[in-house]
């Protein structure tokens, strides 16, 4: 049996002399198994960025509305139930002047303390401070040239400190706080609205806003009881997207085992003829399975870094959130591809026999000659 350096310089020499078609193998690996892993990492990236304008437009939060009739402890108490990831109660309040524009009312809703976390999920760029104040729309911030952590005058010479500022566009959401100052205060009985968001979207778990409320549904009519809504419909009911994404990871993770293992296989019974004359050279197979390993490694770490930039990119495609889990996607996929590969080599190596070496020779494809062409038949002198 050869030494460890013995073999890889085999190995090595087969590589840097195009001997044993390593490059070869490589790039049929980058070609089908390295191609098929960047499409499962811009698949998730692509999935992320769809599930998240799906939550920033708001379709994963729920609402139910009832006049002074949310119990807003019971509401906020749904955090965390379920798919439940905020929770918070809502009632209109008396209408406001700013001292920027006295004429025009601006209105205004109490909230409970924990209403921002349900903002901040479905408003992009949502900014809140651990502070008292007050939060309001970006627009309106805009119309008053205040940021949060600053103060703004009322008509009345008031002071109002800026505690937060969200976005609220106009993309089919509900228009409730399209313009308007949301002032936190503390928990009371009668609210009107509880607002939950959920994630990942679950419209079975919007019923549970139904027990944020203080009547009792037992003794009211199906028309007495109010009916979650979604705040943004525009983008469906719920994200199916996201239901498809582990069917695909497990099948292409086994068809990138499978077709690892084909190239490995067809790459190891390609080079039959060279592989049975070494055993019947003397070469024992084992030190034949171990150069071939060894071939492998080279190929693997080929194809591995060449991989490596193009997955990243294709995962962190358009500051797609979450790209490391689109990554490890299509590095688990592409791993699956390499360890396909490794069982088609050592299935292959043993698949080699030396008591075939005549018949290998005999089915080897001549080299050189055109098999367009016509053949020239001898004839025997006199025929």
């Amino acid at each position: 049996m050869m030494r460890g350096s013995e073999i890889w310089r085999e190995a090595w020499r087969n590589f840097s002399t195009g001997a044993g078609s390593i490059l070869l193998s490589a790039l049929a690996l980058l070609a089908i198994v390295g191609l098929g892993s960047v499409f499962v990492s811009s698949y998730g990236s692509g999935l992320a960025r769809a599930g998240t304008q799906f939550r920033e437009s708001g379709a994963s939060t729920y609402v139910i509305r009832a006049n002074e009739m949310v119990d807003s402890r019971r509401c906020v108490n749904l955090q965390g139930v379920g798919s439940v990831q905020a929770a918070g109660a809502l009632r209109e309040g008396k209408d406001i002047y700013f001292a920027a524009m006295p004429s025009r009312a601006v209105s205004t809703f109490e909230a409970t303390p924990d209403f921002w976390r349900v903002l901040s999920a479905n408003t992009p760029g949502a900014v809140f401070l651990n502070q008292p104040g007050v939060w309001i729309t970006d627009t309106l911030a805009q119309t008053l040239g205040v940021r949060p952590g600053e103060k703004t005058v009322l008509r009345d010479g008031q002071k109002l400190s800026i505690a937060g500022v969200f976005a609220y566009p106009d993309d089919g959401r509900n228009r409730d706080l399209g313009y308007a100052v949301v002032m936190p205060v503390a928990f009371v009985q009668d609210f009107s609205q509880c607002l939950i968001e959920t994630w990942p979207a679950s419209p079975e778990d919007a019923s549970l806003l139904l027990s944020s409320l203080k009547i009792n549904q037992s003794t009211g009519s199906k028309d007495e009881i109010p009916t979650p809504q979604q705040l943004n419909t525009s983008l469906g009911r719920a994200f199916n997207a996201a239901n498809s994404w582990d069917t695909l990871l497990r099948l292409a993770v086994g068809l990138s085992a499978f077709a690892g293992f084909v190239i490995g296989f067809v790459w190891i019974f390609s080079r039959r003829l060279v592989l049975s004359s070494n055993l019947h050279c003397g070469i024992d197979r084992l030190t034949l399975l171990l150069i071939s390993l060894a071939e492998t490694s080279i190929v693997l770490i080929f194809s591995l870094i060449t991989w490596l930039p193009f997955g990243w990119f294709a995962a962190a495609f358009g500051a797609a959130p979450d790209a490391l889990v689109s990554f490890g996607a299509g590095l688990r996929t592409f791993l699956a591809g390499s360890g396909g590969f490794v069982f088609g080599v050592v299935l292959g190596i043993n698949r080699v026999k030396e008591s075939h070496l005549f018949r290998y020779f005999k089915n080897r494809r001549p080299i050189g000659r055109n098999r367009f062409a016509p053949q020239r038949v001898s004839q025997r002198p006199g025929e």
